[in-house]
């Protein structure tokens, strides 16, 4: 290989790397892209948090993403929110850019995991590959990229064949 094909395969795994992060939950560890703005400026929907599941005590002040039903949608969401107290039933959240705390108390069952950090500005690629424009950008260029780059070394490699046979 030479370094043009060693910097694609570089920029391709770049590219491609945050967004399987996303899809794949791996053991205890969650790597999940943020929507909202209701924990903005601390998490901001450009950025991709890192969820632990195997915290047991979870402390005020803790940042927690957990499963929300909301009435009119059979689905849970995932919401991302703080811990500012403790009820008998749960953990009683807010968002930070929220001027009041959630209406209900989240179950301890609900809850996903414990933010450890964040990683900026990787969330606005996750989003971006998640759009058609972005999907043929990040995806479909590369691989066309590839299987040319591909196509001209089994190309160069049957040249070399016939000039070595003659």
């Amino acid at each position: 290989m030479n370094t043009k094909d060693i910097l694609n395969v570089i920029l391709l795994i770049i590219l491609i790397a945050p967004i399987i992060s996303t899809m794949i939950p791996m053991d205890s560890l969650h790597f999940m892209t943020v929507t909202g703005t209701s924990m903005e400026p601390v998490i901001t929907s450009d950025d991709i948090i890192v969820i632990s599941s195997g915290e047991n005590s979870i402390e005020s002040g803790n940042i927690i993403s957990y499963y929300y039903h909301f009435e009119d949608n059979p689905f849970p969401f995932i919401i991302t929110h703080r811990v500012i107290g403790f009820a008998p039933e749960g953990y009683i959240t807010k968002g930070d850019a929220c001027a009041n705390a959630d209406n209900y108390v989240v179950a301890p069952e609900d809850v996903i995991g414990v933010m450890h950090f964040k990683i900026p500005y990787l969330g606005a690629l996750i989003h971006f590959a998640n759009t058609l424009t972005g999907f043929f950008i990040l995806v479909i260029v590369p691989a066309i990229i590839l299987i040319i780059q591909e196509i001209r070394n089994l190309m160069r490699m049957e040249k070399d064949r016939d000039e070595a046979c003659k």
